[in-house]
């Protein structure tokens, strides 16, 4: 059986149309069409502006910006479509790399969420869209790639389900489980000491699976979700909670942030709060013992259809 070949666009066809026809939400397919259009000055872009297009012009553009008092927040928005529409390009082999890249082309620091301990979102994506880079780079090896891939679940993950980062290292493949029409994590080891499940959303299982896709190029079989790929030593086992700390730090760093594991936990309160879950939601959500505690950053624990992951949105895709 032959893979599925992409067909690139033919020369002088218009590539914004079909990168605006991606699920997304409204709001945000207009925000990226007026920012594609004032970056390229045109409404019609071809192969040739795309392969035209250096990270010296990206960041003009953004200097251009700042020159005329834009927002940095406004500024990093747009800088968010550019990235997402290259990546596109990169995806169906129009160029190699991004050249709005977070590695090549920074964004500006802005003020954190309303909430003091969350991290802003634009960073989040910035720190993702790094480890996706990686992934996609031509002639990265394997393992590589394998570690840019957990990188980019590990985030994902942390940001939108809450967990401890502990939790989060003793997560094993078969503790993903489904439950009539949702996907859930069963966590075995908490703080609590008994046996707690938070829902995966839609962004989480497909960073997931994506995952799990590079370790079977990679080995035979992990049973933890997230190993250590250091060739020194415990290469495929386990990943220390330490190790995660490490991870989301260096992000943060490459992001312009001082962040901690922690910090994707409150973020996760944070965004859930902002996008309408109430605060018994997102109590049951992080498994917080008391609400007090969630009020400081009524538990239905079978309140799947209706879930504190639900609310939480981040980039262009919407979750199921």
């Amino acid at each position: 059986m032959t893979s599925a070949i992409v067909s690139l666009p033919q020369r002088g066809s218009d590539l914004l149309e079909p990168f605006l026809s991606a699920q997304m939400r409204d709001a945000t397919r207009t925000a990226y069409r007026t920012d594609l259009i004032e970056f390229f000055g045109i409404d019609w872009i071809t192969e040739a502006h795309v392969r035209g297009t250096g990270f010296e012009d990206v960041e003009q553009y953004r200097n251009q910006l700042a020159s005329v008092g834009i927002k940095p927040s406004t500024i990093n928005r747009k800088l968010t479509s550019l990235r997402s529409f290259f990546k596109r390009c990169v995806a169906i082999g129009l160029i190699d790399r991004n050249p709005a890249s977070p590695e090549l082309v920074r964004g500006y620091k802005t003020p954190q969420t309303s909430m003091g301990k969350a991290v802003d979102t634009d960073k989040i994506e910035e720190m993702i869209e790094i480890a996706y880079e990686a992934i996609e780079r031509p002639h990265c090896d394997l393992r590589t790639r394998v570690k840019a891939a957990r990188d980019s679940a590990l985030i994902i993950l942390l940001v939108y389900t809450g967990m401890r980062r502990s939790e989060a290292a003793n997560l094993k493949w078969q503790d993903i489980q489904r439950e009539g029409e949702h996907t859930v994590a069963v966590l075995r080891d908490t703080k609590s000491g008994y046996e707690q499940r938070v829902k995966l959303s839609h962004r989480v299982c497909e960073s997931l699976d994506t995952l799990l896709n590079y370790y079977r190029q990679f080995t035979e079989h992990f049973d933890y979700v997230f190993v250590g790929m250091s060739q020194v030593n415990n290469l495929g086992g386990r990943i220390r909670p330490e190790a995660i700390s490490s991870i989301i730090q260096l992000y943060g760093k490459k992001v312009g942030i001082k962040i901690t594991a922690h910090s994707l936990r409150h973020t996760c309160a944070t965004l859930a709060l902002e996008g309408g879950a109430t605060i018994q939601k997102v109590q049951s959500h992080l498994r917080h013992a008391t609400v007090n505690t969630t009020m400081r950053y009524y538990t239905d624990r079978d309140a799947l259809n209706d879930n504190a992951s639900d609310y939480i949105l981040i980039g262009s895709k919407e979750n199921d």
